[in-house]
């Protein structure tokens, strides 16, 4: 008997490892130092990213360097300037409830999700926990 509807085994997809919260809490996030940043008067962080222009444009004379500003709140500013490998997630969370008078879940949540932004932007990196880390040889 010929089977028209033929139905394919599932492959086995293995999903990406689940970061374990209490180690994501315990990672100390750190601004990449190849990104350019300054701190207004008004205590806003603004950043600034190199545009990259399309190949042809790159081909054509040589041009100035064209920057995007991002100008963070002053929260994301707060944020920011502790993203510089001394304090861990959790220790922004404790400093971000008692500034600005956050719960616990909020703050983290918040947190949580703008790290991931710059994260994903390569704007931070994450380092890990010491007692993980490769010891010096």
């Amino acid at each position: 008997m010929i089977k028209l509807f033929k139905r394919e085994k599932k492959k086995d997809v293995t999903l990406p490892t689940m970061i374990d919260k209490s180690f994501m809490l315990s990672m100390k996030p750190i601004r990449n130092p190849m990104i350019e940043w300054e701190k207004t008067a008004e205590g806003e962080i603004v950043i600034y990213l190199e545009k990259t222009p399309p190949k042809i444009i790159k081909k054509m004379a040589s041009r100035k360097v064209a920057y995007k500003r991002i100008v963070l709140d002053a929260i994301g500013s707060f944020v920011w300037e502790m993203c510089d490998g001394k304090y861990t997630v959790n220790d922004i969370i404790k400093a971000l409830m008692k500034k600005y008078k956050l719960r616990r879940l909020e703050a983290e949540r918040s947190l949580l999700a703008f790290l991931r932004m710059l994260a994903q932007r390569k704007l931070i990196g994450l380092l890990p926990p010491k007692h993980i880390t490769k010891s010096e040889g």
